[in-house]
């Protein structure tokens, strides 16, 4: 009987923090977000560990898209399932075949 019931309790409060996660505000932003990309020499490991996922890829994989807004705090990364109604800019970036940044550019979508 005891067992059974230190599960309830764990389940209830798994479930709590599970809630309180979903009341999570989304992030403010970073001004610095942007900052470490440098054409020449950024990998694409590097781009991937820092913005994670890209929202789209093109050119067998060599053009990588992000898509962003722009908050008080800097720049915030969207994925698909914040909606694209909030989308302002694309991070579209150029990789070589060994995988090095040799072209990034911010398109303005829609003005903030």
């Amino acid at each position: 009987m005891l067992v059974s019931g230190v599960r309830i309790a764990a389940l209830g409060v798994a479930l709590a923090v599970l809630q309180l996660a979903g009341c999570a505000s989304p992030p403010a932003g970073r001004k610095d977000l942007l900052e470490f990309l440098h054409d020449g020499s950024t990998t694409r490991a590097q781009v991937e560990l820092a913005l994670g996922e890209p929202n789209a890829q093109f050119e067998n994989s060599r053009v990588l898209a992000y898509r962003l807004k722009k908050g008080a705090a800097g720049y915030v990364l969207l994925r698909q399932r914040d909606g694209w109604t909030s989308v302002q800019y694309d991070l579209m970036l150029l990789f070589d075949a060994a995988g090095v940044l040799q072209r990034h550019s911010l398109v303005e979508v829609r003005s903030p």
